[in-house]
């Protein structure tokens, strides 16, 4: 009898051990979000780092580089503005295609005959900054924990370093 009931003592313990983990929600920046949105945040971060990737390719001589930016600028906007405000949409579409916009600058580097060099990419940082915004606007609304998601991803994307990669490759 004793048996018995250590033994289902025991099945018990496994049983609420096993839900805990199980349900516990993930966690990023230290801040728990439901697995919904985690996989949209993944996303987001994946999606940028594609994004830059297809920037560090650019060439003006290859039309395929430039089709190659916009595809992954357009894949950014289409994941993230189905969950932004009207107004956060139109940011993260100013970011990429706005007369200061990534995109938009990189277009004048290919029409001008030129690739991006240093002082080309220097002009990309508040651009970053606004599409990693929005990319978390569409996943948390809170302020708080919405700032330090930005803050965790920017150190995870490491954009500064890329961006600056890319203009010291084509300086002369």
């Amino acid at each position: 009898m004793r048996k018995a009931f250590l033994a289902l003592a025991a099945v018990i313990i496994a049983l609420l051990v096993a839900l805990i983990t199980f349900n516990q929600q993930p966690k990023y920046a230290d801040v728990s979000m439901p697995q919904s949105d985690y996989r949209h945040l993944k996303q987001s971060r994946e999606d940028i780092q594609s994004f830059v990737h297809a920037l560090n390719q650019f060439d003006y001589t290859k039309p395929k580089t430039m089709t190659a930016i916009e595809q992954q600028a357009d894949q950014v906007i289409k994941h993230n503005s189905k969950n932004l405000s009207n107004s956060d949409e139109q940011a993260l579409r100013d970011a990429f295609y706005g007369s200061q916009g990534i995109v938009t600058i990189v277009q004048t580097a290919k029409k001008g005959h030129y690739n991006i060099d240093a002082s080309v990419a220097s002009r990309f940082h508040d651009r970053f900054d606004t599409i990693i915004m929005m990319s978390v606007n569409a996943i948390n609304k809170s302020s708080a924990q919405r700032a330090d998601i930005v803050t965790q991803m920017k150190k995870d994307l490491n954009i500064e370093a890329d961006i600056y990669k890319i203009g010291a490759k084509n300086e002369e």
